[in-house]
């Protein structure tokens, strides 16, 4: 049983590091994307809900979603930094992240390679570093669970 539970968390943790991979060199590249005007057509905080044995949980969660326009043809995106939204147990902390307003003309950044990928904010994240050490911890846990718990 736990040799399972050792490969569980293995695969937990190598999907979190190469995922952490991806965005850490992606949000490094961004500093080096092209950037055009574009404007917030949303700004808000979303709200979700999620339910188990233990009880009701609400996080929220600052959404913005921005347009701009590549050589005539325009674009949607809701990326402000590459990488996964947060979500915040507190309402007013998610609204204190929303540092963007409906209407607001802002500077897009945009991948030249893939000009539907584009973020308001470039650089490497402490999302994209927070990815990286889970999947770093989560590999090590898995590796060491595994062999210790292996048949002899």
């Amino acid at each position: 049983m736990g040799t399972i539970f050792g490969l569980i968390f293995l695969g937990a943790g190598l999907f979190a590091l190469i995922r952490g991979l991806i965005d850490f060199r992606t949000s490094k590249a961004s500093r080096d994307w092209p950037s055009v005007e574009g404007q917030v057509n949303v700004a808000t905080v979303e709200m979700k809900v999620e339910s188990d044995e233990d009880g009701t949980t609400t996080s929220y969660s600052p959404r913005i979603v921005y347009t701009y326009s590549i050589a005539g043809q325009q674009y949607t995106s809701d990326q402000v930094v590459v990488g996964a939204r947060w979500w915040h147990t507190s309402r007013s902390r998610a609204e204190a992240k929303l540092a963007y307003q409906t209407g607001q003309q802002v500077t897009v950044y945009y991948n030249p390679n893939k000009p539907d990928q584009a973020v308001l904010e470039v650089g490497a994240t402490r999302g994209a570093w927070g990815m990286l050490a889970i999947g770093i911890v989560f590999t090590i846990a898995g590796v060491v669970i595994v062999v210790v718990t292996a048949p002899k």
